[in-house]
This record gives C-alpha cells, sequence and structure tokens, in this order.
C-alpha cells in the first residue's frame, strides 16, 4: 500500500514539475518578446533603468512561483561535452559544479527559457544596455577639461617617444668611448621635435645630423625640416580631421575611443581579430 501511495505521489510531483517548468517557459517567453529586443535608440537611462525593473519584478514573481510550486530552483544546463578518453583519464560521469561547468557558449545562448541561465541571459541583456544608456549619459555630461585628460591619456602612435630618445642619449652618456657631454647632450635634444598630432608621442629629427640610434630607425621616422609640426603626412590630416570632430563632437577623440561597446559587439569584434591573427599566422608561417 505504502508503495503504491509512493508511486501516485512521485507521479502528481512529476506532474506538477511539468505543468510548472510549462507555466515558466510560457511567462519566459512573453517576458523575452517584451524585453529581449535592443529599446528604441536614444532611450535615456531612466527609462531603461525603469524597463531593467520592470524585468527583474516580473522576473521575481515567475521563479517565486516555480520554487513554491516544485519546491526547487529553475532547471540548469549541464556539461554534457563529450572528452577524449585514455588510460589515464578515463571516461566519467561529471559530478557536483563540473556537472554544470564549462557548457559551450553556443548552447548557453540557446538555452530552454525555464532555465537559470536563460533567465540570466535576459536579464544581462537588458543590464547591458542599462549600462551603455548610463555611460552615454556620463560622455554627454562631460566637461571640457574632462575631455582634455581623456584626450592626453589617449595614444595612437608612440614609434619613437620621448623616453625613447632619453634612453639613447643617456646610453651615450654613459658610454665609455664615444660618449657626448653634457652641452652634447643639450645640442642633441634640440635637434628633436614633439609631434602636433594630439594622439600622437612621436618625436622626429629636425635636422640632417641627428643622432641615428638602432630604435630610431627601426621607427620608421625621418627627418623633417624645423618648422613641420608633424612627424608624418598622416599625422597632419589625423589633427585636422579632429579640429572637426572638436567642433562637432566637443572633443577631438573619434568615437570609438569613448563609445561603449555591448557584449554581443564585443564578441563579434573578438572572433574577427582572432580570424585576422590565423590568417596572419598562417601567412607568416608560409614565407619561405
Amino acid at each position: 500500500m505504502k508503495s503504491n501511495e509512493a508511486v501516485i505521489l512521485t507521479i502528481d510531483n512529476a506532474v506538477t514539475r511539468a505543468e510548472a517548468k510549462s507555466e515558466l517557459n510560457a511567462t519566459m517567453l512573453k517576458l523575452r518578446t517584451q524585453y529581449g529586443f535592443a529599446p528604441a535608440k536614444g532611450i535615456s537611462a531612466e527609462e531603461m533603468d525603469q524597463r531593467c525593473k520592470d524585468l527583474v519584478d516580473a522576473t521575481r514573481a515567475a521563479v517565486t512561483q516555480y520554487v513554491n510550486t516544485t519546491g526547487n530552483a529553475p532547471d540548469r544546463m549541464r556539461n554534457t561535452a563529450p572528452y577524449k578518453t585514455s588510460k589515464d583519464f578515463p571516461a566519467k560521469k561529471y559530478e557536483g559544479l563540473q556537472a554544470y561547468a564549462n557548457v559551450p557558449d553556443d548552447r548557453l545562448k540557446r538555452a530552454p527559457l525555464h532555465t537559470a541561465e536563460a533567465i540570466g541571459n535576459l536579464l544581462n541583456f537588458n543590464a547591458d544596455y542599462l549600462l551603455k544608456a548610463k555611460h552615454e549619459a556620463a560622455v554627454k555630461a562631460r566637461t571640457r577639461k574632462e575631455w582634455q585628460k581623456a584626450e592626453y591619456e589617449y595614444v595612437e602612435k608612440s614609434d619613437y617617444n620621448l623616453r625613447d630618445l632619453y634612453d639613447d642619449l643617456m646610453e651615450r652618456m654613459d658610454a665609455t668611448e664615444n660618449y657626448i657631454t653634457a652641452e652634447e647632450y643639450r645640442a642633441e635634444r634640440r635637434k628633436w621635435k614633439e609631434c602636433g598630432y594630439y594622439a600622437c608621442d612621436n618625436r622626429f629629427p629636425i635636422s640632417k645630423e641627428h643622432m641615428r640610434s638602432h630604435a630610431f630607425k627601426q621607427s620608421g621616422l625621418k627627418f623633417r625640416r624645423p618648422d613641420t609640426k608633424y612627424c608624418s603626412t598622416e599625422c597632419r590630416k589625423a589633427q585636422e580631421n579632429a579640429l572637426v570632430r572638436l567642433k562637432n563632437t566637443g572633443t577631438l577623440l573619434p568615437e570609438h575611443a569613448y563609445e561603449y561597446i555591448l557584449d554581443d559587439a564585443r564578441e563579434n569584434r573578438a572572433e574577427k581579430e582572432v580570424a585576422t591573427s590565423s590568417e596572419k599566422m598562417s601567412k607568416i608561417a608560409d614565407l619561405p
């Protein structure tokens, strides 16, 4: 008799769990339909914050109902990825945290709606847009002084900077042969000039009689006239473009230097960079 009651109870629990899972799945489908898409362009940080709060409240209510009904937390995805076995590493069952760790990203992105991972995906998706909205609001509120600090720290080119020049000259001063004096050091410093492009740290020679170290030769820089402001034509054009941006946006910086990159876009960029690196490595490997 007791065994029959146990079987009936087990069946009832299974039915209840299945019904609760189906209800949670349906609720999450509605929430994903409502919140699983990018918000309107230009949404304010306050509006995005309210959207996230509404989603959190709805998600919490759905999960709470599921837990109260079943006595368990929503399902979690398990690590079912196969791995090669050997004598030293025989086949085994994943146990404890190993059962849930290292689930492939493609499976996590396609997690069933009733799982904790799917719920987390939806929350993270909206949280990412909230951070983006707050970042954009902070960018708009930056003062010119704050922009100047960011511009000072932003560097695009540093092929032969002041530190490189200083190290070369100090090496010559400390040498036991063909060394230079303090006066010669000061004279040599006057033969070099700082590039006028705000994002370039290069020092370039404005005298044909300048020092030619190995480090300088590797930089690719060349002698330029004393009245030249830039180390290259590219830097001159880049500064002209930066001044146009300053009028339009209030900063010399290009947009990519301060824009917020969403998680998905960041992953896509990383994949492209890896592919490009692999192609470059293959070309290098094929060289004679």
